[in-house]
């Protein structure tokens, strides 16, 4: 499994939702979009697949989430469209996004969506040990504060 895909498969593990969450729907479902695309979004002539992507019931995205291995402005028009895609629950309105970086990329990730105008809940950090183990770090909260954990 590549680093990317175990970052995903983490994040999805334990951040949707943190472990002992009460606060979570009970009708949200998060689904992984690797290795295996399951649920997509439209996206300029075809469709996106968010890595991460929370629905509900009635199939709509609340919350999405993108795993980045380097921070390219190329990736701005898909990451805005995931952002679109997601709802404004969250007690500052902004989109229910998150982005997750390599440690030491997080100013450049928060830059490319703030001059992008994204709206985002929350840029993340992540390490991969040479052990298998990932740890997943918050930069910057803009949604819930409660989201502002490390796993």
């Amino acid at each position: 499994m590549s680093d990317h895909d175990a970052v995903v498969a983490h994040v999805a593990a334990t951040r949707f939702p943190f472990a002992g969450q009460t606060t979570w729907p009970e009708d949200y479902v998060t689904i992984v979009n690797v290795p295996e695309p399951k649920r997509a979004i439209p996206f300029a002539d075809g469709y996106h697949y968010p890595d991460i992507a929370i629905v509900d019931s009635t199939g709509r995205l609340r919350e999405a989430g993108e795993v980045l291995m380097t921070v390219d402005p190329a990736a701005t028009a898909s990451l805005k469209a995931v952002s679109e895609a997601t709802d404004t629950d969250t007690p500052t309105h902004v989109r229910h996004f998150f982005v997750y970086v390599p440690a030491g990329m997080e100013a450049a990730a928060q830059k490319l969506l703030d001059d992008a105008a994204i709206s985002y809940a929350g840029v993340r950090s992540f390490v991969c040990t040479a052990e298998g183990s990932i740890k997943i770090l918050p930069f910057v909260t803009a949604g819930s504060q409660f989201d502002n954990q490390a796993t």
